[in-house]
């Protein structure tokens, strides 16, 4: 399945962004790379994966999670692929059973599911529950100012992990 999807690259899709969002997300990438746990995690993973990214330039939660995709790309070698949401919806419904971005898809190399994060962290999403509307908000604006990042980290660790 991987093989024969046609995506953008990551640098390919770098260049969607404008020059606030390409500054947004150096400063994303850059606090990626230094997590500590992320780096170790590295060092042990089976790296017969690859990952399917569904992400829109304009999205502000995608702008959170792409600088993780990068990472694994460019510290690990991992093959990404990157389809927009728009033209794609009906395809990352048959994947997922919703159209919500950014999804990443991380695809062993015989085309199992290893895992997936669509939208947030499951644990984010978790911690979501039973607030009201306004701290919904708030969390929200948090975890796009990339106050969250460890949870991001907890999730892909898990995944990568997940062989």
């Amino acid at each position: 399945m991987f093989d024969e999807i046609k995506g953008f690259l990551v640098e390919e899709y770098l260049s969607f962004y404008d020059e606030q969002k390409y500054q947004n997300h150096r400063e994303f990438f850059s606090r990626v790379n230094n997590l500590k746990n992320l780096n170790e995690a590295l060092l042990e993973v089976n790296r017969d994966f690859n990952i399917l990214l569904f992400s829109e330039d304009y999205c502000p939660d995608c702008l959170v999670l792409f600088p993780f995709i990068q990472f694994l790309c460019t510290k690990l070698g991992i093959d990404v692929k990157i389809l927009k949401r728009q033209g794609n919806e009906e395809f990352l419904r048959e994947l997922t059973g919703e159209a919500k971005i950014p999804t990443a898809m991380f695809i062993n190399k015989d085309n199992s599911l290893r895992g997936m994060i669509i939208e947030f962290p499951e644990s984010f999403k978790r911690s979501l529950i039973g607030l009201t509307k306004d701290d919904i908000k708030r969390k929200t604006v948090e975890y796009r100012e990339g106050n969250y990042l460890e949870m991001i980290e907890n999730e892909v660790i898990s995944i990568i992990n997940n062989f």
